[in-house]
């Protein structure tokens, strides 16, 4: 009765990570266009698969082989074919299928080592963790990256502690690591290695040495790992070689390849990307190291995934704050271990709590006064005007973008605050009283209403300003299959995504291309600065067909549609 009663529990527990995690990710996967440098990059190479029928080797705009590896565009790819359509949300899926299945994979694991509880808390935990959230809606390489390297030491951790017992577990678990470099590189085994073999350093398991470095499973790994490389090399040339292999890695970690920060940038990372369980990391940190619970297998080994991996990218010249998603799984379940054992609180603890919880409060009380404001005022937005006048001219349009898209939801804006201030109030309540797994109950409650204004509000209004999509569709139903050139230089990835094929690049200069301009079966995509000069020029200059109102990746490239000769 005992064991069913657990089985039962371990299955509730799975229908609640997947509910939460279907209501923190999939609901939002097409609520915004493409608008940044990085989604459009990789969806071309979908885009190519899908046109091309070429999975072994995508390119990017028909000629180039991608910076990336394609594990991640293969699945887009195949979920596309599944749908029997390609588009933001098919692109943006398999992130959230493998976020998902990620959060899955920290709670069976915390459930061996800490019990289905302390599990479910840190799974929540991860799903709710501001990087991890994002990631799981971002068309972009890192979150795969993230599933096969949590997988990965996963069932390392299995193998080495006698959870798995048979010796196929090996060559599963050298097949999984040689799979991953095709997420993102070498890192598929060198984040995996390193971590592995600090503990059995540290550990003084001599004879795992011997046991992982000579296994047959090693052969495996390099031939799914190297295979790939192979045949992209023979196809893309020199020129594969240089930006994948050397500029993507090897340069980036020795000199950041136009990425490079300082040792301790990754320090305040840490936390704000951590949000909103970064409150808890300077006791956790503490604590961790105070009392010696490293001393403790089963934690050593977390803290090792967590600590190592922070250390190589924190020694590599290249940083971005993305990097450091790996590192969450194993803080997510750290932290949740650290919830569910701190018993009682020394005075320091207690008034840095409390402190803590004053900060609560106090967005509680904000939220609660906006709230009152909007039912007083009728308007939903209307604490936006004062703060708008603090800022700069070019942060001040995105602002009043958002603050207009907030008022548009009315209501339902005015209802998610006051839930929202509730729930802060809450937290602030069940910090000062020491209740801190009332206070992560809290937490990830709010984690979902914070996602509902972040995702269907804030990011969608942003990207209305930036994104070419409205543009593109306007450009398709004139065009049609007539000739398209691009003219100028401007980051053209989300164009050529949104035509749905490759553009040629027109090579001429202002002088030559300007008297072109007007009448003719042949269009022009260019920047409206491009344009402007033409004008200057040609005076008679006829005027754009489209002017586009998002503004590109970097704010700054209004685009235009002429007609020429």
């Amino acid at each position: 009765m005992a064991a069913i009663a657990s089985a039962t529990v371990r299955l509730w527990h799975i229908f609640l990570l997947i509910g939460l995690c279907a209501a923190l990710y999939f609901p939002y996967l097409a609520s915004t266009p493409f608008f940044d440098k990085g989604e459009p990059r990789e969806a071309m190479a979908v885009q190519d698969i899908m046109n091309r029928g070429e999975w072994l080797v995508p390119l990017k705009r028909a000629t180039d082989v991608p910076s990336k590896p394609p594990l991640f565009h293969w699945s887009a790819a195949a979920v596309s074919t599944l749908a029997g359509q390609m588009n933001e949300a098919t692109i943006r899926f398999p992130s959230a299928l493998y976020a998902t299945l990620g959060v899955l994979l920290v709670y069976f694991l915390g459930g061996k080592l800490f019990g289905a509880d302390t599990a479910l808390l840190g799974a929540a935990i991860l799903a709710t963790t501001l990087v991890y959230g994002d990631q799981a809606l971002s068309a972009r390489v890192d979150m795969t990256l993230c599933f096969y390297v949590t997988l990965s030491l996963g069932l390392f951790y299995a193998i080495y502690r006698g959870f798995l017992r048979s010796g196929v577990w090996l060559y599963v678990f050298y097949g999984l690591v040689g799979i991953s470099t095709l997420a993102k590189g070498p890192l598929g085994i060198l984040l995996p290695a390193l971590v592995c073999a600090s503990l059995v350093l540290l550990e003084r398991r001599w004879d795992w040495l011997g046991k992982f470095c000579v296994h047959p499973g090693v052969l495996l790994m390099l031939i799914l790992g190297a295979g790939w490389y192979v045949i992209a090399v023979s196809r893309g040339g020199e020129g594969f070689f240089s930006r994948q292999i050397v500029s993507e890695n090897l340069a980036r970690f020795a000199g950041g390849s136009g990425h490079s920060h300082p040792v301790y940038y990754y320090v305040s990372y840490l936390f704000s990307l951590g949000m909103p369980w970064a409150v808890f990391f300077p006791l956790l940190f503490w604590d961790y190291g105070k009392r010696r619970w490293f001393a403790d297998g089963d934690k050593l080994f977390l803290g090792l995934w967590f600590v190592v991996i922070f250390l190589f990218f924190s020694i590599s010249a290249g940083k971005r704050p993305v990097y450091l998603l790996p590192i969450y799984p194993a803080l997510a379940l750290l932290l949740a271990v650290w919830l569910r054992q701190m018993a009682g609180a020394g005075t320091i603890r207690r008034w840095l709590l409390r402190l803590i919880a004053l900060n609560a409060v106090l967005v509680g009380a904000a939220l609660l006064l906006i709230t009152l404001g909007a039912l007083w005022n009728h308007d939903a937005a209307w604490f936006f005007e004062p703060i708008g006048k603090l800022l700069r001219a070019k942060d001040r349009a995105n602002f009043f973008v958002v603050r207009d898209s907030l008022a548009d939801f009315g209501n339902l804006f005015t209802l998610v605050a006051l839930a929202s201030a509730a729930l802060w109030l809450g937290l602030g309540q069940a910090l000062w009283r020491y209740r801190l797994r009332a206070a992560a109950v809290l937490l990830i409650v709010n984690s979902i209403l914070f996602g509902f204004v972040a995702h269907r509000i804030v990011v969608p209004a942003i990207a209305e300003t930036k994104s070419y999509k409205p543009f593109m569709a306007q450009v398709n139903q004139r065009v049609q299959s007539k000739p398209l050139y691009l003219f100028g230089e401007f980051n053209s990835d989300p164009v050529l995504f949104y035509r749905g094929q490759t553009i040629p690049m027109l090579r001429a200069s202002v002088a030559e291309i300007a008297p072109t301009l007007g009448q003719g079966q042949r269009y022009l995509i260019m920047t409206e600065s491009a344009w402007k000069e033409m004008q200057k020029a040609t005076p008679a200059l006829p005027a754009p067909l489209f002017t586009s109102s998002g503004t590109g990746p970097e704010g700054d490239a209004r685009l235009v549609l002429t007609a020429a000769r």
